[in-house]
């Protein structure tokens, strides 16, 4: 076993309504971000990076899905990529 810990960076990406294209948002932070898990609110008004915000006054962003990848590179570094998709719907305060 190895006793040498490698350093971890951490990234968040979240995606409007599908995985396939760009993420809106990306992230780096050399700690661990919170968790995140379906169906937590996702609130967007901290950024203006959307495509297709949601009218704060009945909509928000659900989380619909979270992926997780890791990877190390060899003497260098580890990875924690979170990957979360978010949904735009109907909320009523």
């Amino acid at each position: 076993m190895n006793e040498h810990f490698l350093p971890t960076q951490y990234h968040l990406e979240v995606y409007e309504n599908s995985f396939v294209n760009d993420p809106s948002l990306a992230v780096q932070s050399s700690t661990p971000f919170g968790a995140i898990s379906v169906g937590d609110f996702f609130n967007h008004q901290t950024h203006e990076v959307w495509l297709n915000p949601p009218n704060t006054e009945n909509e928000k962003f659900v989380v619909r899905e979270v992926e997780h990848i890791f990877w190390t590179v060899d003497h260098s570094h580890n990875g924690h990529k979170v990957m979360i998709l978010v949904k735009k719907e109907p909320y009523n305060y």
